[in-house]
């Protein structure tokens, strides 16, 4: 009989938690149920960032906030925060890339 290889790589599927399962089948948003992030972009010149915790770093090519649960990186250039409120942060300018780093 043959033996299964079992898969060894870094990067495993993460097991959805008691709150993803809940989230997945009732009918309240994920990101207030989960308490993390949503990121709305249109193109590469407008993100709307909801349900962030704090401003860590802004420039006008690097923008890093504090979410859950990790932190978000928005790096472009002329990156402008045009609205901001208690729960959404609204970004222009052109977007190269959006990363997520453990806080």
């Amino acid at each position: 009989m043959a033996r299964k290889k079992r898969n060894t790589s870094a990067e495993q599927p993460e097991t959805p938690t008691l709150r993803q399962r809940v989230a997945d089948t009732v009918d309240i948003s994920k990101e207030v149920l989960l308490d993390t992030v949503l990121i709305s972009c249109i193109g590469n010149r407008e993100l709307s960032l909801e349900n962030y915790k704090s401003i860590l770093a802004y420039s006008d090519t690097c923008i890093r906030v504090k979410a859950n649960p990790r932190a978000v990186e928005i790096v472009g250039a002329k990156l402008e925060i045009r609205s901001i409120t208690r729960e959404m942060l609204y970004i222009v300018g052109r977007i190269d890339r959006i990363g997520f780093q453990d806080i």
